[in-house]
């Protein structure tokens, strides 16, 4: 075997591990509780494949102290300056609860964390 094949084969491993361990590393990704407020300017988009992206107001606290039609917040506080007004669902539980978000008196907890890319993406559905 030559020296040139040992380093193709070892940037193959490489790159074949390099995209497994950023795979897994979405899937342990701690979540938190988010909840949304449907209505009010709540909107909710299909995202071009079995996916939603729900953008929403930021709620002025945690969702313990109450939220307008179309906020989302924390359940322990008020969203950071900087963090993604964007739910991201790419999975078959976004069926669960997105006809929720469309009226005023209905409400959804998800389980979401910040990916970074301007996503709240959700692990799962529900407290």
């Amino acid at each position: 075997m030559t020296l040139f094949s040992k380093c193709s084969r070892a940037a193959a491993v490489a790159a074949i591990l390099t995209a497994t361990l950023t795979a897994n590393t979405a899937h342990a990704q701690q979540s938190y509780p988010m909840t949304c407020r449907g209505g009010g300017t709540l909107s909710i988009r299909n995202d071009g494949g079995n996916g939603v992206r729900i953008r929403f107001q930021p709620g002025d606290g945690a969702a313990t102290q109450g939220l307008s039609p179309g906020q989302c917040t924390w359940s322990d506080r008020a969203l950071r300056p900087g963090e993604p007004t964007v739910i991201c669902d790419n999975s078959a539980s976004a069926a669960k609860y997105v006809s929720l978000l469309v009226q005023s008196n209905q409400y959804a907890i998800v389980q979401v964390f910040n990916d970074g890319q301007g996503c709240m993406q959700v692990t799962r559905v529900g407290p």
